[in-house]
């Protein structure tokens, strides 16, 4: 092989590099959100079937509802499903009398919008599902929450 074929490879395989590179960072772009494009009040992380994380590194509790803890029975099925009704999505929190509970965790009712635009109200919808039970928590009223 002379000079100019190893040349004219060693272009190639650079090339092929360079777009194997840009199709991974596209693809990356297009299947996870990244902490740069979503806002403060996103869900990135879910804890438990009862607790997660904001964007803004808040972690929520959810008033009045109490999942399974781990090793118990239903909890991956409860984590399974507030991660369906909130992970990478805005939501709407509203607090009540206890702002903190002893762990730092904010304590919230929490609304998430459906992909109709109607607004989902979590702590019931987990409580209506049987994912978990109603736990009022603190000195909270959970009068909003139907049983």
């Amino acid at each position: 092989m002379n000079l100019k074929n190893s040349i004219i490879i060693i272009i190639c395989l650079i090339l092929l590099a360079g777009l194997i590179t840009l199709a991974l960072f596209l693809l990356g772009k297009t299947t996870t959100p990244t902490l740069n494009n979503i806002r403060n009040n996103t869900a990135i992380k879910i804890i438990d079937g009862d607790t997660f994380e904001l964007a803004n590194q808040d972690t929520i509790r959810l008033l009045c509802v109490d999942t399974p803890e781990q090793g118990e029975e239903g909890y991956d099925e409860a984590i399974n499903f507030l991660s369906s009704l909130i992970l990478y999505q805005e939501v709407r929190l509203e607090s009540s009398l206890d702002d903190k509970d002893s762990y730092g965790r904010l304590l919230r009712f929490v609304y998430v919008q459906d992909e109709t635009g109607e607004e989902i109200f979590v702590n019931q919808e987990i409580i209506s599902q049987e994912y978990g039970e109603l736990f009022p928590y603190g000195n909270n009223s959970c009068s909003e929450i139907e049983r």
